[in-house]
């Protein structure tokens, strides 16, 4: 891409943007270079990426890349046998291994982000080593006691040893011979041994070592003779445990270098998702989309806004070439905005063709051009000797040596800087050129021979950039088809020029040119006439449209009110015919323990289900309701279940799916009663020990308990940690948050006697910190 262009159009700036979203120092230098790709299917792969990581940041919480680190790097470090990392780079290792690895499980937990999960892919499994790590570094970025053996004896040989040491100062200190030599009765440490303050004039009191002294001269720091052997042997210690520390690293590199190809795949995914998590946050705080990108060379933006223009002041531009013509002509007064136009369709386009999303409507358009070329400014150059025009015709002679009809040139007030008549007639032959090269172009002018040029061109649109002559202000708007009217001697005339003066100017005007002005005044006229029509056109279609929807909402209403009634009356029949039921379940039930008045049960019952058929059939023929979901049976023949109508038990004889009734037996009664009225029987089953039956249901690797009572957290995490287990879970992430404390507190002193729970830490970097709580199970 063209170096002098990318300048102009501030990509550099924009990249700066950028870079205020990048964790991983490296990755600056890659967006300080970042291009436009070479291969449109890489191009739009990046950009479908894109989209699915913007849409992951808005509606599923994004990515937490805090703790990111360039982990190649560390593994370029220890290469060789017999080098290790230090234990807060070990510490990156595990933050950027476990970050990747939640993450990855949260996309395939999600289901969806296509473009996302392929980018990632499948990672090794490197959770042994997060174990690893996890059993050796505490939150503190500190070499854990139980690292190994040796280790926790030393240390509490150490802590031992510590003890001894302040029982000797203790002593020391309660003697009342020397009550008045100690400066304050405190141990402090100099140059590795514990030492106490005295008094200089007392010193002679205490026997020992002389390590320091204050810079008043008034305290001597005296380790005394009781303490010297022991800390000599402190001294031993330490010197043993940091050997030991340097054991337990070169272990745990060497079990990294071991996996060093698995780990650099992993490091070189963490990379690019940093850099894609970069350009998605700048997406979503600016409020951009992905336009489509494609191989024909058509430029199509729609609320185009420039990215560097805050985005609450900027007007949005709607414009498009490409398509019925080549070459989109800008015309207006200075300060209008016709640069600002320039520049958002050249550096929307590089932002595109660099993977980045862009400030505009997702129905955007932008062809995958091979190069963007640029004019823009004041191009004066003192150090070259050059002219603002000289300058203008050395860039331009640039683009037209190397453009081709895959290009975008943008070209700004061409022809300025010279005689008018002959700036003219060269922006119009570089037209001509333009147009014989068939590439896309944008041009801005105020030359009137150059507008009336370009509207009877059939391959060039006129657009203009709006101005308020009453306000003498522009508004910025971009009008397409409109040519912009020369505004100088009516802003002359309003900022009170003697009319003598702008009546003179006028005369001095040719009179093609005043033609010129005039059909420019005609055809804004006419547009804004049009604009008047269609204005009136579209209110009327949408005051049609609304009385449209009026009536047709009151006709839903009255069939709504219709149906209400109809559904009410049979409701009432159908209480009515519960209560009759009731009643007749209780008569069945007499019945039944009377032998002779068998068929008179039968009978009723018969003519009680006859009567609640023909209902229910009345009822739906005349209330319009919505289809329901076919009911199953959710029980089998010859089991035992409860008849509500009847309110008596029964065995199910035969089910009837298509009716959605079963004929059943209550004693001496065989009935045919609909599902609804059927009610599954828990049977009691007797107490089998030694035996566990649970259900694998699917469960998150988290759980929120954020804004719950203790009691009810604690149940909420019993029931979720047997679930997780069930789903062989080794490791979980209960979500608590800060706030008092209280929560948190309840929880670990749950996860203490829970018996899922193996171990459990509080979260750390990338983890939720105080906020969350890692638990690993049994």
């Amino acid at each position: 891409m063209n170096t002098h262009s990318n300048k102009i159009l501030e990509f550099d700036k924009l990249k700066e943007k950028i870079l205020e979203n990048i964790v991983i120092e490296e990755n600056r230098e890659k967006i300080i270079n970042l291009e436009p790709y070479k291969d449109l299917s890489i191009l739009n792969n990046e950009l479908k990426t894109v989209k699915d990581f913007m849409d992951l940041i808005e509606f599923d919480g994004g990515f937490e890349n805090i703790g990111f680190k360039n982990i190649c790097i560390l593994m370029d470090k220890i290469k060789l046998i017999g080098t290790y990392l230090d234990v807060e780079e070990l510490w990156d290792i595990n933050v950027n291994l476990r970050t990747i690895r939640v993450f990855k499980n949260k996309l395939d937990e999600l289901g969806k982000y296509k473009h996302l999960r392929e980018v990632i892919g499948n990672l090794p499994n490197l959770k042994s080593i997060e174990d690893i790590l996890n059993k050796t570094i505490d939150v503190e970025k500190q070499i854990k006691d139980d690292a190994s053996l040796d280790l926790r004896d030393i240390r509490l040989h150490k802590k031992t040893l510590n003890m001894n040491i302040k029982r000797k100062f203790e002593e020391l200190f309660e003697e009342s011979s020397l009550s008045n030599a100690f400066q304050d009765k405190i141990i402090t440490e100099r140059d590795g041994r514990m030492v106490t303050a005295v008094k200089y004039d007392f010193k002679g009191q205490i026997k020992g070592i002389e390590h320091d002294r204050s810079s008043s001269g008034q305290t001597v720091f005296i380790e005394p003779l009781s303490i010297v052997s022991l800390n000599n042997k402190m001294r031993e210690l330490e010197t043993k445990e940091k050997e030991e520390i340097r054991k337990i690293l070169l272990r745990i590199s060497e079990l990294l270098r071991t996996n060093r190809d698995d780990i650099i795949f992993i490091g070189e995914k963490i990379i690019y998702l940093d850099i894609l998590n970069a350009k998605s946050l700048y997406g979503v705080q600016n409020k951009c989309n992905i336009p489509s990108v494609s191989n024909r060379e058509i430029l199509s933006l729609e609320q185009a806004r420039h990215p560097l223009i805050d985005k609450d002041k900027v007007v949005p531009l709607t414009f498009e070439i490409g398509k019925d013509y080549n070459i989109l002509l800008i015309t207006g007064p200075n300060t209008g905005g016709k640069t600002v136009a320039l520049k958002t369709a050249g550096l929307l386009t590089l932002m595109a063709l660099s993977g980045l999303p862009i400030p505009a409507s997702e129905n955007s358009k932008i062809g995958f051009f091979e190069d963007v070329f640029a004019d823009i400014g004041d191009e004066q150059s003192i150090e070259q000797s050059l002219s603002s025009f000289s300058a203008h015709l050395k860039n331009i002679k640039d683009i037209l040596e190397n453009l081709t009809k895959n290009s975008l040139v943008l070209l700004d007030e061409l022809g300025s800087g010279t005689d008018p008549i002959e700036g003219s007639a060269f922006a119009m032959s570089v037209i001509d050129y333009l147009l014989d090269s068939k590439c896309k172009a944008f041009i801005t002018t105020h030359y009137s021979q150059v507008k009336a040029y370009g509207y009877n061109e059939p391959d060039i649109e006129t657009a203009s950039m709006e101005f308020n002559a009453d306000t003498l202000s522009p508004t910025y708007r971009l009008l397409i088809g409109i040519p912009g009217e020369s505004n100088a001697l009516t802003i002359a005339s309003r900022m009170g020029i003697p009319e003598i003066v702008i009546s003179k100017a006028r005369n001095y005007i040719s009179e093609d040119n005043k033609k010129v002005e005039k059909m420019i005044e005609n055809i804004k006229n006419k547009s804004q006439e049009l604009d008047e029509l269609r204005t009136k056109l579209s209110l009327a279609e949408e005051e049609a449209k609304q009385d449209r929807e009026r009536a047709k909402q009151e006709m839903l209403m009255v069939e709504k009110q219709k149906n209400e009634i109809i559904k009410r009356a049979y409701e009432d029949a159908e209480k009515m015919m519960n209560e009759m039921r009731a009643k007749a379940s209780a008569l069945v039930e007499k019945i039944q323990k009377e032998e002779n008045k068998k068929e008179d049960a039968q009978k009723l019952q018969k003519n009680l289900n006859m009567l609640s058929s023909a209902l229910r059939e009345q009822k739906n023929k005349a209330v319009e309701v919505v289809k329901s979901i076919k009911r199953k049976a959710d029980f089998k023949v010859g089991d035992r279940i409860f008849v509500k109508s009847i309110n008596q038990f029964a065995n199910v004889l035969k089910i009837n799916e298509t009716k959605e009734s079963a004929h059943v037996q209550a004693g001496i009664l065989k009935l045919e009663v609909p599902f609804d009225e059927i009610k599954i029987v828990e049977e009691k089953k007797e107490k089998v020990y030694n035996t566990h039956s649970h259900k694998k249901t699917p469960v998150k690797y988290e759980i929120d308990l954020r804004g719950k009572m203790v009691d009810e957290a604690i149940y909420e995490l019993e029931t979720y940690l047997d679930r997780a287990t069930l789903n062989s879970y080794t490791e979980v992430y209960v979500i608590h948050g800060k706030g008092t404390g209280a929560l948190r507190e309840g929880i670990l002193k749950y996860l203490k006697t829970c018996r899922y729970v193996k171990d459990f830490r509080i979260g750390g970097h990338g983890e939720g910190g105080l906020g969350c709580t890692v638990v690993s199970l049994k």
